[in-house]
């Protein structure tokens, strides 16, 4: 199994509408620790959805485009040269990209998952 990846030939899972995510550092390639996953949103897209995690911290580095980061109630553009740090229970999201859409990479650890959905600002019960 080779530790070298290809963002092209990472493992992909598609979010209809939203963005393609690609998973350079998962299970697949035995990463026990972290995830490293790089996305690419489509332009133009917005949501009302935001999340936290208890327990997790995370990182997002905006490589191309420009994206509407929600974190802790409040929204702002970020772009390509930006990095943003999460530390646990920040409720974040991207809730938008600009006109010709973003590509990111976000790392995360721990990768158990611990995750709170909120739309409008309420929490949402499965």
């Amino acid at each position: 199994m080779s530790k070298i990846i290809k963002i092209d030939e990472a493992p992909t899972e598609p979010w209809e509408g939203v963005c393609d995510m690609r998973w350079i550092a998962s299970s697949k390639v035995d990463a026990k620790h972290f995830r490293f996953v790089h996305y690419t949103y489509e332009p133009n897209w917005s949501s009302n959805k935001t999340h936290l995690h208890h327990n997790r911290e995370s990182a997002y580095y905006i490589l191309e485009g420009k994206a509407l980061l929600h974190i802790n109630g409040e929204e702002q553009w970020i772009e390509a040269g930006t990095a943003v740090y999460l530390s646990p229970g920040d409720k974040h999201s991207i809730v938008g990209a600009g006109p010709d859409g973003m590509k990111m990479l976000e790392v995360w650890a721990p990768t158990e998952p611990d995750i709170v959905y909120f739309v409008d600002g309420v929490e949402v019960k499965d």
